[in-house]
């Protein structure tokens, strides 16, 4: 596709974890979230910023370590700049991780597209006692190198001026005369039709599986597009080059890079003995955080300190709120207002402004803003990757290897975000696992900080037995899942390890405001228009009806006040919709000590909010998908009750 001289296309790419969502947010103005560990960025995320005259088209792909297809963010890159090449890529190197990423950095140099080096981490790097002449870095791969500091800072115009500058490539020369050689004559047998030919050759050595294995090619390679009969013949030219050369191909490729880099490293780094000491107290946070004693230590203070500041504080804010804007304006309202009908449908039971604003605005908000800064601050210092690797081993009994932790603990942000991560996991049975879990027993951020509102209110017995039935819950399920689904392929667990960083109070007070933000952008819309429909619905008589039909269910099979028919509906718009009216009921006396257990278990373990169930389709499968939802579901109802009759026989013991 032909572009006018006024767009061009940028793709920023790198190494996980390393700042590349950051630098996409200064170039463009737009707002990613940032984290201190892999896999935050899951979709590529696009932008526009304009210079000199020039709109810039950005998108922020997905970290990779290089582009061997071998994993789902290099195929997404391959769709990335085939279905709109890019004019400039910009890389984020992590100084203290300069290695591993010169090794991307070879096989993009080989792409022939104007490249620039934003270097991040350098002050982190320095502390450990690693100078990268970033100068020097520059000379040698002749590319513009930029510095930018560890707080995300950047001289963002120079960068954009080193986009705008940036020239066409010449191929570097990383390999031996010989290896070069082969090279030149395997680019003969690619025709001109495919994009860089040269990155093309080297792939194929390395035994990449869109080029060498054409059941894995099929129709569509995601990059090159090679037939059928051109992979024959790179595959027989291989064997015809490497025939008095020992060892296999892919293995002296890397060799041979890895030499390279080791060479640039040696010229570009230099380390004083001193570094051993720097970072040592991070690091050993860090270890104690994953340690399997001190680790449950410092995750049950977590949690502790998460229960009293989400209960007391917020609850505290929660009360100043209503004395201060609910009660008046509802006092107010009924004064002035005459009409029945209007009084009903404004601050009625299910008011547009009793149900719906102030269900958002003074029951739920004040709780999400203060889980969501903590959730910020875990996220900085980088002790989700350290509390998935606690945690590995007791996954390792439910099926799941270390792949499937990570995704598993991001859904305690966002359900929908982490079902998507799962797509990293080859092995389907994982998979399958894994996103089931995450739709079960396993609240989202917004979920699980209403849940300890909600507990809070029948004490700290109510929450340590809720969670207690949820993790037995999720360990129960995932045992069933594991022997009744067939084994495959399990992978190999290598989980990257952040450095622990001291937190941006600036940049966690910005993530919050953005979710915060996207909260009341998002939610208060649903939780107006849920009112609406839930008054019209109560209006028409409909509601009676509805509450008529479940009371066998709601009230005599699960023990629960009828009006807990009002949140279940609520439940199908949103979600902190429905935890909001639940916390209502607790705070007006309405739920005893068991009825806010079982409310909280059943509502966690009930249907997903639509956009994971859009997400457990899109990675599970629709038939598997359907199955999953109607396991779920059916599992909730039956260990409802369940634990209805064992809460009321425990309390007629006790």
């Amino acid at each position: 596709m032909k572009r006018e001289p006024s767009q061009k296309n940028i793709i920023i790419t790198g190494l996980a974890n390393t700042g590349k969502t950051t630098l996409f947010n200064s170039l463009t103005g737009a707002y990613g979230l940032v984290s201190n560990y892999p896999m935050t960025t899951i979709e590529p995320q696009t932008a526009k910023y304009s210079f000199q005259g020039i709109s810039y088209e950005t998108t922020d792909i997905p970290g990779m370590n290089g582009l061997l297809a071998n994993s789902e963010e290099v195929l997404i890159f391959r769709k990335v700049i085939c279905e709109t090449p890019p004019d400039i890529i910009i890389q984020c190197v992590d100084a203290s991780r300069l290695k591993q990423s010169l090794y991307l950095t070879s096989e993009l140099l080989y792409m022939k597209i104007p490249l620039v080096i934003c270097l991040t981490s350098v002050e982190e790097a320095a502390r450990k006692g690693e100078k990268v002449d970033s100068g020097l870095l520059s000379r040698i791969l002749q590319i513009p190198v930029l510095e930018g500091s560890d707080s995300g800072s950047w001289g963002i115009f120079d960068v954009k001026e080193a986009a705008a500058k940036a020239e066409e490539l010449i191929s570097p020369k990383i390999y031996p005369e010989s290896i070069e050689k082969l090279l030149n004559e395997l680019q003969i047998l690619i025709p001109e039709t495919i994009g860089w030919k040269r990155l093309c050759a080297v792939l194929s050595l390395m035994d990449d599986p869109y080029i060498s294995d054409s059941e894995t090619a099929g129709s569509n390679s995601l990059f090159f597009g090679l037939s059928e009969e051109i992979r024959k013949n790179i595959s027989l030219k291989k064997s015809e080059l490497f025939e008095n050369i020992p060892g296999k191909s892919s293995m002296i490729i890397m060799k041979e890079r890895g030499n390279w880099v080791d060479g640039i490293f040696a010229r570009v780094v230099r380390t004083r003995d001193t570094h051993k000491r720097a970072g040592s107290l991070s690091g050993r946070v860090a270890y104690y955080s994953r340690h399997p004693v001190w680790g449950v230590v410092f995750l049950t203070i977590f949690i502790a300190a998460t229960y009293f500041l989400v209960v007391d504080v917020a609850g505290w804010i929660a009360g100043f709120l209503d004395n201060l804007i609910s009660m008046p304006v509802v006092g107010w309202l009924n004064r002035v207002i005459v009409s029945p009908f209007w009084r009903d449908l404004l601050i009625g039971d299910y008011g547009v402004l009793t149900l719906g604003l102030f269900n958002a605005v003074i029951t739920v908000l004040p709780v999400l803003s203060i889980f969501f800064l903590l959730l910020g601050l875990l996220e900085d210092i980088g002790y989700l990757p350290n509390l998935s690797l606690l945690l590995r081993r007791s996954f390792n009994k439910l099926g799941l290897s270390g792949k499937a932790v990570m995704p598993i603990i991001l859904g305690f942000g966002c359900k929908t975000m982490a079902t998507m991560t799962t797509r990293n996991i080859k092995s389907r049975k994982e998979r399958l696992i894994a996103i089931f879990l995450i739709a079960f027993a396993l609240p989202c951020s917004a979920q699980l900080s209403m849940n300890m509102a909600i507990l809070g209110n029948a004490g700290v017995y109510a929450f340590i037995i809720a969670v207690v039935i949820l993790v037995l819950v999720e360990i129960s399920a995932g045992t069933v899942l594991n022997r009744i689904l067939p084994n495959d392929t399990r992978q190999v667990f290598i989980q990257e390890l952040p450095t622990f960083r001291a937190p941006s109070l600036n940049a966690i007070a910005k993530k919050t405001g953005y979710r915060v933000w996207w909260f009341l952008k998002e939610a208060i819309p649903v939780f107006v228009i849920a009112a609406l429909v839930i008054f019209f619905i109560d209006l028409s008589g409909l509601l009676d009806l509805t509450k008529q039909a479940l009371n066998p269910l709601v009230v005599q099979w699960l023990g629960l006040p009828i009006q807990m028919v009002d949140a279940l509906i609520l439940m199908l718009a949103r979600q902190e919709a429905a935890a909001g009216l639940i916390l209502r009921l607790s705070q007006n006396g309405m739920l005893d000590f068991s009825q806010s257990i079982i409310a909280v278990v059943v509502t966690t373990m009930f249907i997903p909010c639509f956009a994971n169930i859009v997400a457990i389709f899109k990675e599970a499968g629709i038939k598997a998908g359907i199955l999953m939802l109607l396991a779920l579901n059916i599992s909730t109802i039956l260990l409802g009750g369940a634990l209805n009759w064992v809460l009321q026989f425990a309390e007629r013991l006790f």
